[in-house]
């Protein structure tokens, strides 16, 4: 099995969805009900609010939610593995182990992110339809907000006098910190075996936070706003933007370098916190 083969991958992430979808049920069940009540209870709490701008918080709650849940579904890309059996059986898959590695990733990235949308559409369905038919609101959903949040901020700028060097940085950075951001849980979910999520975060805080000092110490910046008196000009691209685009794609290849490294080294009996033997 030196060779890839689209067929085996296949193969193997119908049994990764296979193992994995009452789970998968479960948390999809949750978020949709965890996104109607936490809107429910933006509206009973900021009952004074206007609509629009109430919508407008309520669509950066959900913006939170979803990049939380997809943290933890990436974080817990193998933790349904942890059971000696269903380790043995998807050891034993007959997949290359990069066939393998590949199916748990394109579950935790594609199945379910899809599921993680579905679940916020239809608990923001259902509270816009709860809220029209009971208390009369205008049906207004956050949906549209939501995308216009999460979507690259390279989208807005075209818009913008901005010249062709910030669009080009500010699309390469931004890409390159969600890819990196993917592959730090894919990493903490593969090394591992509990508080994945928990240890993610940490060094994504601890990262964010060196940014931040970075800023403030030697007052570099990664992108800012040029005036010139009252008039705006345009964006610029400060110095941190071009370390960031040097250091965010090595981090993430080394991210799934290593985690593809201690998949392959993955034992049916292992350390208990983690799943890669340091001794």
């Amino acid at each position: 099995m030196n060779n890839f083969s689209f067929n085996r991958f296949s193969q193997a992430l119908r049994w990764v969805v296979g193992v994995n979808f009452r789970n998968l049920m479960i948390w999809t069940l949750g978020y949709m009900v965890g996104i109607f009540l936490g809107e429910q209870l933006f509206f009973i709490f900021n009952s004074d609010y206007d609509v629009a701008n109430l919508l407008g918080n309520i669509s950066q709650f959900c913006t939170i939610f979803i990049l939380i849940a997809l943290g933890v579904g990436l974080s817990t890309v193998f933790y349904d593995l942890n059971k000696k059996t269903r380790r043995e059986a998807f050891l034993m898959l007959p997949a290359s182990n990069l066939e393998k590695f590949l199916a748990a990733v394109a579950y935790a990235t594609i199945v379910w992110t899809f599921f993680v949308a579905l679940s916020f559409v239809v608990g923001d369905t259902l509270r816009m339809v709860y809220r029209g038919l009971v208390n009369g609101d205008e049906w207004i959903s956050t949906v549209p907000m939501v995308l216009n949040t999460i979507q690259p901020g390279f989208v807005e700028t075209f818009a913008q006098e901005s010249s062709l060097e910030y669009l080009v940085m500010n699309t390469f950075v931004l890409s390159a910190f969600m890819v990196w951001f993917h592959s730090l849980y894919i990493l903490g979910g593969t090394l591992m075996r509990k508080y994945s999520f928990v240890v993610s975060s940490i060094m994504l805080i601890l990262f964010m936070a060196l940014l931040g000092w970075l800023t403030g110490h030697f007052h570099l910046q990664i992108f800012s706003s040029s005036w010139e008196g009252d008039h705006y000009v345009g964006q610029y691209v400060g110095p941190l933007a071009y370390v960031l685009a040097v250091v965010l794609p090595l981090l993430s290849f080394f991210n799934y370098w290593a985690s593809y490294r201690i998949f392959k080294g993955m034992q049916l009996i292992t350390n208990k916190w983690t799943n890669y033997d340091f001794h």
